[in-house]
């Protein structure tokens, strides 16, 4: 049977989550702001436009929300262009899945201004029938339509898709629809490691064991 593998993108298939776990402090620290002590905590399963309401609510900042977004992204998208790796074994895994005739595509949260750079400089979108954002969903990984809609533009069925993801909360949401989850080990995430390894189907420390 074809596979249809519906891949995350950062944490999942490229080591970004450092840059997002350092943006919100990055971006307090251009305008001389005190960071609390749980500021990862407060914004790590926040949108950009979340994040971007806390800060200007909590800190009185005199920009409009989607300015600091603008902002935010700037910072981020130097790093994509430039310097952010794939995960190891990544290429090799979606080398061999093409051989195999397996249909691809991505399914992320981040944005297309700042992901296709990355994308073409790894020289990965070759592999993919398409990449879908949330944004242009207009809808989350809270919400299983956002799968369910991916699955079917990929033409694949519940029965020959396979999802891979490395958030907690994405992967519940996978599941909560019955889809197959392949759940990424990623160090920023470790908290919730036995979760995810409860509720996925498999768990994989790196693509090479698939390989």
């Amino acid at each position: 049977m074809k596979k249809h593998i519906i891949f995350d993108l950062d944490g999942t298939l490229i080591d970004s989550m450092p840059i997002w776990q350092n943006i919100a402090k990055q971006y307090m620290q251009k305008y001389h702001l005190t960071a609390p002590p749980n500021l990862r905590e407060i914004v790590k399963n926040q949108t950009l436009p979340e994040t971007a309401a806390y800060f200007k609510k909590q800190f009185a900042i005199s920009k409009q929300t989607d300015e600091i977004v603008t902002e935010i992204i700037a910072m981020v998208a130097q790093q994509y262009r430039h310097s952010v790796p794939l995960k190891p074994y990544a290429k090799q895994y979606l080398e061999k899945e093409k051989q195999n005739g397996s249909k691809m595509c991505i399914l992320t949260a981040s944005e297309p201004s700042y992901i296709f750079s990355a994308l073409k400089r790894l020289d990965i979108v070759k592999y993919f029938s398409f990449i879908a954002t949330c944004t242009e969903m207009g809808l989350t990984k809270n919400d299983a339509e956002a799968f369910s809609i991916t699955m079917e533009r990929l033409g694949g069925s519940k029965e020959n898709t396979i999802i891979f993801e490395d958030a907690l909360y994405a992967i519940n949401t996978a599941k909560k629809e019955n889809f197959y989850v392949i759940a990424v080990a990623e160090d920023t995430r470790l908290e919730d490691a036995p979760k995810i390894q409860n509720l996925a189907d498999k768990y994989i420390h790196s693509y090479q064991e698939l390989l």
